[in-house]
């Protein structure tokens, strides 16, 4: 029986039968050989062979010479085969020849499956058995380059494209060892690695990060002046990534330490507050004890100054006259749990105390939120590889790590508000993912049980209702899917004022037009891909209802208590009527009902009593059309005019601050004239407070959640010698603002970039 016969492009071409290695013939057999292997079981016409091997000079008798080195190739790939026969390896197709190769029969094969499986320990958070794995996938290459012997255009481009891959898997390796601890014995790795890539910049930072880590900094230092040297001379610049890196250096930042501290703890945030170490839970002590590390952990692995833990663990006025004592107090009793066998007055490998504040060390997926996020980004990247069943597994593993409502049970705030707020949108975005893959796989049965209760507490995620409507239509239910286009615009119109989105208004159109359904597929969400054309702003006019002053509320109530006496009491049932029909209010309705019904009672009562008889009647009469007015003076000028309360203003200018993102998203131009993020300019568009830290002047910045005075003029100050923001993360990037950025500041933040078609950062 003949063995299986594999196949080896990462160094000189080779093919091994049960581990021997074949004698594949001249060089030109080999080339011959080498471009078939890079269509693999795809045809090749023979005059593409001859183009590639003889490099635009082919013999005369180009054909006849590439059916020789095919005959050649098949008596050593298939020696068993008979005289004539078609080949069950190599054979010659209508389209040309084509070599039928299994799944995993070459190295190339196997280092993807094995790069593959990297990231997915990675994303699991076993980062041991990812570095090995990424480890076995770089020692399959033999010698410095794929193909070696081989040249020519194609096969340089092909050589071009596998170092690419071999210098991503290097970067992903180097990365682990770094998070493992193991910079020491990274270094000669990557002194080699980084003279084979010497542009990879990932690997430049990782060589960086391991100098620093073992006690060489001004060397990490030279080595950075050199590197920007060195890119300059390929007309590069240094990366965020590399700058922010030099910047930490600089600045002997406690982060750049080896994350070894915190192994076997795990902390949990999607639901309860809590923590454990190997399994076992841990007593997090009193209520504002763990308010304390759910401030922590919202920053984890960055310093978070006793101020910011004060205004988020007592957010009105009852904050403690000791407060920083007091924080103290807390964080001792947290080391004691979290940090048991740490000496008394050392410095603490969990929760330790920099000149920035205290910082808590969380590994890597070492907390539920952790995971969450490295599931959903795992998931993407299988979803884009059109893997769906992986992404929707990704996905429900996802989702299944959420216990309830974020940080439940811990007290309300400003800053555990906003980390709720945002977390339940990371939520809503990862059900809407899941939606979508779900449809796609054609599970319309579990769509149709799960989606109504989803949209009922994400009542304007439209990518979640679109998703319905296509449910709706594949099951041959049209009617109820274009009733629910309609309950879904009724709720945008008449609610918040905008119309719905253009994926909604498509699909409504393809159902009115009575179009076929197109399998099911949902478009990615609009804000990843802005339109080739003008963008049409949904709201009519933003804010769609104009904000009475206290002065206006005032006079409203006023006129409103007064109509019902100076008119006796018969402006009551109209008044409350009209209330009752622009509120949709039924109990209104009842008043006024009830309003008229005693006025009129009252005076039919007093003008039918006898005119020389004062009794009973007049009485009963009279009374029933002076109380009534009084008591609905009094409730009018209660319901009228009221006061926004604090929630329902969050809520709208959340609103205004998602709408005008995503106006930004699809046109940077039209946000421009919108004036979206510039508070220093007159407009009408309310965007909701958002700040473009590319333009607006110093004070304006100040006033932003998060930032002071002195990071303003920072921030001014670097984007005029270094160029304006790309994004908003890159506030931090370049040092100017903590890592990562506190939730409130970004919230407050865009950047509307020139209308050049690339994706906007948000």
């Amino acid at each position: 029986m003949v063995g299986v016969v594999r196949f080896e492009l990462l160094g000189p071409l080779q093919a091994r039968r049960d581990d021997r290695v074949l004698d594949l013939g001249p060089a030109k057999q080999r080339a011959v050989l080498a471009t078939l292997l890079l269509s693999v079981n795809r045809p090749v016409p023979i005059a593409r062979i001859v183009d590639v091997v003889w490099q635009g000079e082919p013999p005369g008798n180009g054909t006849n010479v590439v059916q020789k080195y095919v005959a050649g190739l098949r008596q050593v790939l298939e020696p068993g085969r008979a005289p004539r026969s078609s080949g069950d390896l190599l054979a010659l197709t209508a389209g040309g020849y084509v070599l039928t190769l299994a799944a995993g029969s070459t190295d190339t094969d196997l280092f993807d499956e094995l790069v593959r499986q990297g990231h997915q320990l990675r994303t699991m958070g076993d980062l041991e058995q990812a570095a090995a794995t990424f480890r076995r996938a770089l020692d399959l290459w033999r010698g410095s380059e794929a193909l070696a012997g081989l040249s020519g255009p194609v096969f340089d481009a092909a050589r071009r494209e596998f170092e690419t891959r071999h210098a991503a898997a290097a970067e992903s390796w180097a990365d682990l060892e770094l998070d493992l601890g193991r910079h020491l014995s990274l270094l000669p790795d990557l002194t080699g690695l980084l003279s084979r890539h010497p542009l990879r910049q990932d690997l430049h930072a990782a060589h960086l990060l391991a100098l620093y880590r073992t006690g060489r900094q001004a060397e990490s230092l030279d080595v950075y002046r050199a590197t920007t040297q060195l890119l300059k001379s390929h007309h590069q610049t240094p990366s965020p990534r590399l700058q922010a890196l030099h910047t930490r250096l600089l600045n002997n930042s406690p982060d750049l330490l080896p994350p070894a501290a915190g192994a076997g703890l795990r902390f949990d945030v999607l639901g309860p507050l809590r923590a454990s170490r190997d399994g076992l839970p841990l007593q997090l002590g009193p209520s504002k004890q763990q308010a304390v590390l759910a401030t922590l952990l919202l920053s984890a692995n960055s310093a978070v100054p006793p101020d910011r833990i004060l205004d988020a663990v007592w957010p009105d006025d009852g904050r403690p006259d000791n407060g920083p004592n007091v924080v103290q107090k807390y964080v001792a009793g947290l080391r004691k749990v979290l940090d048991p066998d740490r000496a008394p007055r050392s410095a603490g490998q969990v929760l330790d105390l920099t000149v920035s504040g205290y910082r808590l060390t969380v590994a890597p997926n070492g907390s539920d939120l952790d995971e969450f996020a490295a599931r959903i980004s795992r998931a993407r990247e299988l979803r884009a590889r059109a893997d769906l069943e992986a992404a929707a597994t990704e996905l429900q593993s996802a989702l299944g790590l959420w216990r309830g409502e974020p940080l439940a049970g811990l007290q309300a705030g400003s800053v555990f508000d906003a980390a709720r707020d945002r977390l339940k949108d990371d939520r809503a975005s990862a059900l809407e993912d899941y939606a979508e893959v779900l449809l796609q796989l054609g599970r319309l049965d579990a769509l149709l049980e799960t989606l109504p209760a989803q949209i009922k507490e994400f009542p304007l995620r439209e990518r979640l209702r679109a998703v319905l409507i296509e449910a709706l239509d594949l099951s041959g239910r049209r009617t109820e899917a274009l009733a629910a286009y309609d309950e879904t615009r009724r709720l945008l119109v008449g609610e918040y004022g905008i119309e719905p989105g253009q994926v909604l208004q498509r699909l409504h159109t393809r159902l009115l037009q009575d179009n076929e359904p197109p399998g099911g597929r949902i478009p990615r969400p609009e804000a990843a891909t802005p339109p080739s054309g003008p963008f049409q702003v949904s709201w009519t006019q933003v804010p769609s209802v104009p904000r009475r002053t206290r002065l206006q509320r005032i006079l409203l109530k006023v006129l409103a208590a007064a109509l019902p006496i100076v008119t006796w009491g018969f402006a009551c049932g109209p008044m409350m009527a009209v209330l009752a029909w622009r509120r949709r209010s039924r109990l209104l309705g009842a008043c006024a009902v009830g309003y008229f019904a005693l006025q009129w009672t009252g005076v039919v009562m007093f003008t039918q009593s006898p005119e020389d008889f004062s009794g009973i009647f007049d009485d009963l009469g009279m009374s029933l059309m002076i109380f009534p007015f009084l008591i609905c003076s009094v409730q009018a000028a209660v319901i009228v005019a009221p006061a926004p309360s604090a929630a329902a203003d969050h809520d709208l200018a959340e609103e205004h601050r998602r709408v005008a993102r995503e106006i930004a998203a699809r046109s940077p131009l039209y946000a421009q004239r919108l004036g979206i993020g510039r508070p220093d300019l007159p407009r009408t568009f309310d965007d909701g407070g958002l700040v473009d830290p590319n333009h607006v002047p110093t004070e304006l910045l100040a006033a932003v959640p998060g930032i002071s005075l002195q990071h303003a003029v920072l921030i001014v100050v670097d984007r005029t010698h270094r160029g304006p923001f790309k994004s908003v993360e890159e506030l931090a990037e370049r040092g100017l603002l903590p890592h990562p950025l506190p939730s409130s500041t970004r919230d407050h933040l865009v950047v509307v970039q020139p209308d050049d078609g690339s994706p906007i950062a948000r």
